[in-house]
């Protein structure tokens, strides 16, 4: 087994509000600067559908085929998570309430589905249960909402969908990928636990919440750290004080497991399945604790399953991405800066600090530095059509002083409407925390400042984060993953991918036994609903036919 520092696992953290909305990629931002959705299927019925026994000698759905505990890890240094709150007690009882537990694996294996009419009567949804605690099948249970929307025919059964995050529900994104040519298939999205309308995790108010994030995310001294350190404890303090034991219970091995369950109560004998940036990481540990249970899996824009302190951070993706964005500017007069890529970066910098002293207002809130970064990244998830928008909102901001569009881009981003934070705010940082192990509070600022060589834009404005460090939760198993006796696995990665840089999906399909590379050359985080011919035609040959691409294709 390898060992590893919390040097990788923390990059993730330092552009934590940057990563909340993978779901970018399919028409957030477009939806805020203007865009429109996807087809409407057709309409479905209610029903009922009763519950599936599992035969004697059958795997009960949603245990390991290999007990978790004797699958290969890597190795946690000794002073892993050595700053959580592990020891907090809430002084009240949690507002977030669970559901009595059915009692046994297989009562929640043969539950009965409720379906109902939803999405104007485009869809049918279900809420099933799975226990909260797969190790204590007999305590309470978590709910799960699931959206399904029939194909033309459904012989190939339901294909699971996840958009990512963490923090992300997937009913909605399921929605948006009617219409992509795979009739075959019913395509299901679910909230996985602690997101969107299943059990969700819950913290503070949002007064609370506004306090914490615009706290100064960038310190420049010992009292701002100090700062920033007490406002991420009592956010920590916050979402135990909602949530209670569900913090515990949010780990990406356990919602695999609930993935399992799905997969068995939809009738699939296999889980054919589309993941995007987390989603491949959901994907990837499914094909680690189900390897018999996996079909064709579509891992697109790929995380970091290496445990290596050489991984790429992601914050050196989203210099990358800017940068290309800071050519186009200087080569085009639809862009109001001029100069180099990197004249233009340090403009863009410049002006951040800036802000970083003198907040820009926007009504009765202001435009902070990290807002203001968050804004720039967001547009970033998507490919370059999104380029003169950005243009457009700095320029309002840098020139005009109005920065009311970049700080919804922002808001967007972290998941706060007028009046609440989604839960997405929430559950990034429990899921993360619980997948992820820390070495505590002291290094995180250090580690930052290193990163400003290869992220010397992105890096120093979008801050740090010491929610990981300071959690009231452990993490679980980080597991070597390498998916062995799975069926081939399409890991797809584009080349100027901004939130999960290329060389992920490289070392991913490396790592993975039965993996296989698709390479598209292009900007963007996400590429499951490219035009592009060359990358639809391999996603569909694979997903209805079972083909993989030819070893080393890439569409450019």
């Amino acid at each position: 087994m390898n060992s590893a520092t919390s040097g990788r696992r923390l990059r993730s953290v330092q552009v934590m509000l940057a990563v909340l909305a993978v779901s970018l990629t399919f028409g957030l931002i477009l939806s805020v600067i203007g865009g429109g959705g996807g087809p409407a299927p057709s309409q479905q019925t209610p029903s009922t559908e009763p519950g599936r026994s599992v035969a004697p000698g059958e795997r009960m759905p949603g245990v390991p085929e290999t007990p978790v505990d004797e699958l290969e890890t890597f190795d946690r240094p000794s002073e892993a998570n050595a700053d959580r709150q592990l020891d907090y007690q809430p002084s009240g009882a949690p507002s977030v309430e669970f559901p009595d537990g059915l009692g046994s694996l297989a009562a929640y294996a043969a539950q009965d589905l409720e379906w109902r009419s939803c999405d104007e009567g485009a869809a049918a949804c279900v809420t099933v249960l799975a226990p909260l605690d797969w190790e204590d099948p007999e305590g309470p249970a978590v709910e799960i909402a699931l959206r399904r929307y029939e194909g033309s025919d459904g012989s190939l059964g339901p294909l699971f969908v996840n958009p990512g995050g963490p923090g992300i529900g997937g009913q909605d994104f399921a929605g948006s990928l009617v219409g992509m040519g795979w009739d075959g298939y019913d395509i299901v999205g679910w909230d996985p636990r602690g997101t969107g309308r299943s059990t969700a995790v819950q913290c503070g108010t949002i007064d609370q919440t506004d306090a914490i994030f615009e706290l100064d995310q960038s310190p420049d001294d010992d009292a701002e750290d100090q700062l920033l350190r007490d406002g991420h404890r009592d956010f920590a303090q916050q979402c135990r004080d909602a949530s209670g034991p569900l913090l515990d219970h949010l780990s990406t091995i356990e919602n695999a497991r609930d993935l399992d369950l799905l997969r068995h109560l939809l009738g699939a004998p296999k889980l054919d399945y589309v993941g995007v940036s987390y989603g491949t990481f959901i994907g990837a540990v499914y094909a680690q604790l189900f390897p018999g249970s996996t079909g064709r899996l579509v891992l697109d824009s790929a995380v970091d399953i290496t445990d290596s302190d050489d991984a790429p951070p992601q914050a050196m993706g989203f210099e990358r991405a800017l940068t290309e964005w800071a050519s186009w500017c200087g080569d085009t007069d639809e862009c109001f800066l001029d100069g180099s890529a990197e004249q233009i970066k340090g403009q863009i910098s410049d002006w951040l600090k800036r802000l970083d002293a003198e907040p820009l207002a926007v009504g009765d809130r202001k435009l902070t530095q990290t807002y203001a970064a968050d804004g720039i990244l967001g547009y970033l998830y998507s490919t370059d059509e999104a380029y003169p928008y950005l243009s457009e909102d700095l320029q309002a901001a840098m020139v005009d002083s109005d920065g009311e569009a970049l700080l919804g881009v922002s808001d967007a981003m972290n998941g706060r409407s007028p009046d609440k934070y989604e839960t997405d705010a929430f559950a990034f940082p429990a899921t993360l925390c619980a997948d992820h192990y820390d070495e505590g509070a002291d290094p995180v600022r250090e580690r930052w400042r290193k990163s400003f060589e290869l992220a010397p834009t992105v890096a120093p404005n979008t801050g740090i984060a010491y929610f990981c460090a300071l959690w009231t939760a452990d993490s679980a198993p980080t597991l070597r993953i390498t998916a062995k006796g799975a069926q081939p696995i399409l890991v797809v990665g584009t080349t100027g991918d901004s939130a999960t840089p290329y060389e992920h999906a490289q070392t991913m399909a490396e790592q993975l036994e039965s993996g296989r590379l698709l390479t598209l050359e292009g900007a963007g985080h996400g590429a499951i609903d490219t035009e592009n011919r060359c990358l639809r035609k391999a996603i569909d040959e694979y997903l209805l036919e079972g083909v993989l691409p030819a070893e080393g294709t890439v569409c450019s």
